[in-house]
């Protein structure tokens, strides 16, 4: 809620979808001047000028809703990437064991990766191409966006000026077996959570029925009662 209002990261996230500040500043504008008019419009059609004390507030909701927007996709990007990233780096260790050679695996790894990181690998190939820099790496991870991330592409670059060795291999691929482990339980706990969620709602309209219903008969027989006290009265 307090990034919401504060913007501190709006320019991470603008680069990260490389979106443009100008854009981004007349859609927001746009947004809130049209949430503005359509709410004094109402307020009109409605007579209720007092109302319009609240036109700010529309405004203020309609430019926010671009960065909101932005808010939500990384979110949900963060969590695809979470999970795309340990299965990519799965099938590049697989293949590498049959490669050996770093540029061909990740070429060949494109083809047991799912969008939208695929594109992004097809990126990294591409300029593996033109120049092996740890640049390429550092920019690919920077996509995942997880510290991990970080740390695993800088060491395939490692691998790929100085060759693979056996044993900073199979450390690797211990770590990487445990960030997939990791994220495996997250997924099962994040889904158990959400059937626990979802059972929620059901309950309290369960109880909501119920408690209805015993004060309809609980008031249904004070009347009798009531009745049965004014004739005895």
């Amino acid at each position: 809620m307090m990034e919401l209002i504060r913007e501190e990261q709006r320019e991470a996230y603008l680069a990260y979808f490389n979106r443009s500040q100008k854009k981004f500043s007349q859609m927001r504008w746009i947004l809130g001047i049209v949430l503005f008019l359509l709410f004094a419009i109402g307020v009109l059609i409605l007579q209720k000028p007092m109302w319009l004390i609240g036109s700010p507030v529309a405004f203020f909701i309609g430019y926010k809703l671009p960065y909101l927007d932005l808010m939500l996709n990384k979110k949900k990007n963060d969590l695809l990437m979470s999970f795309l990233f340990p299965q990519f780096l799965q099938s590049f260790m697989a293949l590498q064991s049959s490669s050996g050679n770093i540029y061909q695996t990740l070429k060949e790894t494109v083809n047991y990766t799912n969008e939208p990181l695929k594109k992004e690998l097809k990126k990294l190939v591409k300029r593996i191409e033109q120049d092996n820099n740890r640049e390429a790496y550092i920019d690919f991870a920077k996509y995942i966006g997880s510290a991990e991330a970080y740390m695993i592409m800088d060491k395939i670059y490692q691998f790929s000026e100085f060759g693979v060795k056996a044993d900073a291999l199979r450390e690797l691929q211990n770590y990487i077996q445990s960030i997939h482990e990791n994220k495996t339980n997250e997924l099962i706990d994040s889904r158990m959570t959400a059937m626990e969620n979802l059972a929620i709602p059901p309950i309290l309209i369960s109880l909501f029925i119920v408690g209805s219903f015993a004060v309809v008969i609980f008031m249904y027989y004070m009347e009798d009662v009531m009745d049965a006290m004014n004739i005895f009265g």
